[in-house]
């Protein structure tokens, strides 16, 4: 009875022995591949096929849980992360499912390094039965990227006593989805839709790592993106510079359709154009001849747009200013040389008037002294003019003639020939009506002198009228 007993044990256990089945392990390790961690830390990458759960040991670790475990096509995908430094050396990992003999991986990691490896039944078509020897075979195809021969082998698994039909329904619509998003993403790529045909490679590689077509595929198709982005908003910017603006806004609003790197500035140069061709369209431009008492030579421009505030510039001057910068000053003159500048802002009030409003600033300049501080001191006459004129003249002749010699500056020469600025803040707000083509202002302007004795000699206020074209 003993005997048969033993008999039978052994029996069993190499029964058992036969049945275990090796794991094979191949490193898909790439040069590049970097693991991201705050600490020194390492990963290794463990990919399998689903129907093979694996189980992990360290030789030098309390645990080797994954961090993350995920499904990728019909892979499942463990991650495993592993402090590094010199006390880890000679690591070993061991990897294990049950019915497999275990598989021991030497692991020598540096910090922020990732190691991949793949997990395979080498035997997996030996004795599988009929299910399994069309699903497996249907399964490197996948791997192989052949999708056709692969849909072939699920189909054929259909009709196998031993069908798994729930696995092998999911098999036959992954390769559908495979074969359609590599036709669809081909298609896009001979019309030149760069995006498109990246996105469907992108789907085929998330369910099949391994498509090395797709893979290229889709490099070229970030390249070939990349390179048109970069011609077309090149080309939009040459147009825009140009004020080709009409070209220019059909390559910008392609680089924005195609969420270019260059969107952003895109979008700001079609809003910048739209928002010219709104200002031609509503003749927002305004240019117009001003004129003012003592100053008749004057311009204004600016923008008066319909929906949103504008703003304007001013400026006007007399011939005397001319006369300034050649230094030909002269004692006594009555009229002086006189300069405003003004600027600020336009408002709609309703079309066709609008208001315009902003600071200002007010030089005029005069020769002398002062008289009892509050005007400059006009000349000594004609006469005194005529011997100021004379250059065989001297000082002594000039002054012994002169009827006002006791009111002469200590230095007249000087005293007749320099300048000097009374300045004035000048504020202004006036009313601007245009149509079609034409455009008519009114503007007030307030002075306020900064030299309080001067108030009188700048003046309190003016008025000024333009008349100009809007377009």
């Amino acid at each position: 009875m003993k005997k048969t007993i033993i008999t039978t044990c052994l029996i069993l256990l190499g029964s058992m022995a036969f049945a275990q089945n090796t794991l094979e392990v191949k490193d898909i390790s790439q040069p590049n591949d970097v693991y991201s961690s705050t600490n020194d830390e390492a990963a290794v990458m463990i990919r399998c096929h689903e129907s093979i759960p694996l189980k992990f040991e360290s030789s030098m670790d309390k645990s080797a849980e994954p961090f993350r475990t995920e499904l990728q096509g019909s892979d499942s995908v463990y991650y495993i992360a592993f402090p590094t430094g010199k006390r880890y050396r000679g690591r070993e990992l061991t990897v294990s499912s049950r019915g497999y003999y275990s598989a021991v991986i030497a692991l020598e990691l540096e910090p922020k390094q990732l190691l991949s490896f793949q997990i395979t039944d080498p035997d997996a078509l030996v004795d599988a039965g009929c299910y399994r020897e069309h699903r497996n075979k249907g399964i490197n195809e996948i791997k192989n990227s052949n999708y056709t021969e692969a849909r072939n082998q699920f189909i054929l698994a259909r009709d196998c006593s031993d069908c798994d039909k729930e696995e092998n329904e999911n098999n036959v619509a992954l390769t559908d989805s495979l074969i359609l998003f590599r036709q669809k993403g081909d298609e896009a790529f001979e019309l030149l839709d760069y995006v498109s045909a990246g996105q469907y490679y992108s789907k085929i590689l998330s369910l099949n790592a391994y498509d090395t077509y797709a893979s290229n595929r889709n490099t070229l198709c970030v390249q070939n993106y990349t390179e048109e982005c970069a011609t077309l908003f090149s080309k939009a910017e040459f147009y825009y510079s140009d004020k080709e603006y009409d070209k220019a806004k059909e390559l910008y609003e392609k680089v924005v359709d195609k969420n270019c790197r260059n969107m952003t500035l895109a979008i700001e140069r079609l809003n910048t154009i739209r928002s010219n061709q709104r200002a031609r369209t509503d003749h927002a431009r305004v240019f117009t001849y001003e004129y003012r008492k003592d100053v008749p030579l004057g311009f204004s421009y600016g923008k008066y747009n319909m929906h949103k505030v504008g703003g304007f510039f001013q400026m006007d001057f007399n011939t005397r200013v001319f006369d300034a910068l050649r230094k030909d000053c002269k004692y006594g003159d009555e009229k002086f040389p006189e300069l405003n500048m003004s600027f600020g802002w336009t408002v709609k009030i309703a079309n066709p008037v609008w208001i315009h409003f902003g600071p200002g600033f007010t030089g005029k300049m005069y020769y002398g002294e002062y008289k009892d501080k509050k005007y400059p001191k006009k000349g000594y006459g004609k006469e005194e003019w005529g011997l100021l004129d004379s250059e065989k003249m001297g000082d002594e002749a000039i002054l012994s003639t002169a009827t006002n010699a006791t009111e002469a500056p200590d230095k007249y020469e000087s005293g007749w020939t320099h300048a000097n600025l009374a300045a004035a803040i000048s504020p202004v707000i006036g009313i601007t009506a245009k149509y079609s083509y034409f455009a008519l202002r009114l503007t007030y302007q307030y002075r306020w002198a900064i030299e309080k004795d001067l108030k009188d000699f700048i003046g309190v206020s003016r008025l000024s009228v333009g008349i100009g074209v809007a377009f």
